[in-house]
């Protein structure tokens, strides 16, 4: 009867201090998304000054006509590694992404841990809580800032409309590749976007930090597929290119996608 009891008060509390993390969560995606700028559809005449590479791009992905300004939900299964000697980890995850507001938020369950990553007002953080009861780890600061910026860049492949942000400068490197410069308050991040034969992006290549460390990160994209109208890729796998080698350490699927 005792142990019982326990364990359905254990229970309760895992329960409460999961909801309490969602309820967090949820604030924040309420105030990433209540930013509204206008109504404007997309255009021709918005793609008029971008590369070639990215303008036709953009088009095949199926952004004219979208609204200029909007969010985007979707979900996620995948695996992910916290060290290289460390086991893959399971989780779900749901992303928002908005271009009213630039930025993401990322909330992944790989139970016991709740995962929070976020890029937004020009700040990331990432935090990993225990049944959303105690913070294991809470990362903050200017190179979690530019890391960060990093990953919202690089999932702008999930997300085209953001690709029109004004923070963008774009310049041709050859036939496949062209390069994103992006600036957010004092940060400035450079991003290497490589197109495949059919003028899809394959690859993202930029620096991000890894701890304290800055090391070469790249994300390689799936197949691409019809997301709520969008032609955007339905997996990416994120990878550590280091001295040691290339690392994997993030694969994720999209199950479900939607735009606001």
């Amino acid at each position: 009867m005792i142990i019982g009891s326990i364990v359905l008060l254990l229970f309760l509390i895992g329960v409460a201090g999961i909801s309490s993390f969602n309820s967090r969560v949820e604030k924040e995606k309420t105030a990433l998304f209540n930013s509204k700028r206008g109504d404007q559809k997309i255009t021709k005449n918005d793609l008029k000054n971008l590369p070639n590479l990215i303008k036709n791009h953009l088009i095949k992905t199926g952004v004219l006509g979208k609204p200029k300004y909007c969010n985007a939900t979707f979900k996620q299964t995948g695996m992910i590694k916290t060290n290289p000697e460390k086991n893959w980890l399971s989780f779900t995850a749901i992303q928002y992404m908005s271009s009213n507001n630039p930025g993401f938020i990322w909330t992944a369950k790989t139970l016991p841990m709740l995962i929070r990553d976020k890029y937004v007002n020009h700040r990331g953080e990432v935090k990993v809580s225990l049944l959303g009861l105690k913070n294991l780890i809470l990362f903050t600061g200017q190179k979690v800032d530019q890391s960060s910026l990093g990953r919202y860049l690089g999932e702008l492949i999930w997300f085209p409309m953001g690709f029109l942000d004004p923070d963008i400068l774009w310049q041709t490197i050859d036939s496949k590749t062209i390069k994103a410069t992006i600036t957010k308050n004092s940060q400035v991040l450079d991003g290497l976007f490589i197109f495949n034969q059919n003028g899809m992006i394959d690859l993202f290549k930029t620096k991000r930090y890894r701890d304290i460390e800055l090391e070469n990160f790249i994300g390689e994209v799936g197949e691409y597929q019809d997301y709520d109208g969008l032609i955007i890729p339905n997996k990416m796998t994120a990878i550590w290119d280091s001295k040691e080698g290339k690392q994997e350490y993030f694969k994720a699927d999209i199950k479900g996608y939607t735009l606001l």
